[in-house]
């Protein structure tokens, strides 16, 4: 399954040809997208849905962001999956209790272990089962943080685009109260979580250049491994599903 991306004109439409969406622009071929291989629809520009090709993608549980001339979400279809109303409401459940940032924390820290003794083990280090994240975090600004600032902050930037739309699609409402009320950034804690992938891939990268890298190359790294964030997403989500279901 993949992201439809739907750059839009005037003319531009989208119908229901079951079992998949006709999309129909002025001067071109239509195009088929099967239902049963679309992850999420994200459309941009002038874009006419019939209610038909919504209700098939509520159905099957795919969601249809709708977004702004500068990429924010103007307007969000969301499907009925039961576990994505569910994993929403239990994050909000564990936020209006007292101790529920503590443990939410507890949870992030243990996660950040991970990813780091990750990064440490694919990167050959000998004692990477037991080195502290501070320790390898030190090492990073030595080899790469300090080198290549804004490289690193590109990708960071980028995870966060998408994490916070990957996040609305499964039902959270980053505006409500309770997750405001604790200043729980989700889309920042899973981007930072998601950025000791991109560690290695930016070291080898400057092992084999001078100067740092354009942001278009930096764009066109973070394509290269899109499917990989995908999987490490949904890795990370059903991390804390299964912590919030143990904590309810």
């Amino acid at each position: 399954m993949r992201p439809l991306y739907i750059e839009g004109k005037p003319g531009c439409r989208v119908v229901l040809d079951e079992p998949a969406l006709r999309i129909s622009v002025p001067d071109k071929a239509d195009r088929l997208f099967p239902l049963a291989r679309i992850s999420r629809v994200v459309c941009s520009g002038s874009v006419e849905w019939t209610m038909g090709a919504l209700l098939a993608c509520a159905d099957a549980g795919i969601v249809v962001l709708i977004l702004s001339k500068t990429g924010e979400v103007r307007a969000r279809w969301l499907g009925v999956s039961r576990d994505r109303q569910l994993f929403a409401q239990r994050l909000l459940d564990l936020l209006s209790r007292p101790d529920g940032m503590q443990r939410y924390e507890t949870w992030r820290v243990a996660m950040q272990k991970m990813a780091a003794r990750s990064f440490a083990r694919r990167a050959g280090l000998h004692d990477w089962q037991v080195i502290p994240v501070a320790d390898l975090l030190s090492g990073l600004r030595l080899n790469l943080l300090n080198d290549w600032p804004n490289a690193v902050n590109r990708v960071e930037s980028l995870l966060y685009g998408e994490m916070t739309l990957l996040l609305l699609e499964q039902g959270l409402d980053l505006q409500d109260e309770s997750v405001q009320a604790n200043r729980l950034d989700l889309a920042a804690d899973f981007s930072r979580l998601l950025l000791w992938d991109f560690y290695l891939p930016l070291l080898d990268l400057k092992s084999r250049r001078l100067k740092a890298p354009e942001e278009r190359e930096i764009a066109q790294l973070y394509q290269h491994r899109s499917d990989r964030v995908g999987i490490l997403f949904r890795g990370t989500v059903n991390k804390l599903h299964r912590f919030l279901m143990g904590a309810s």
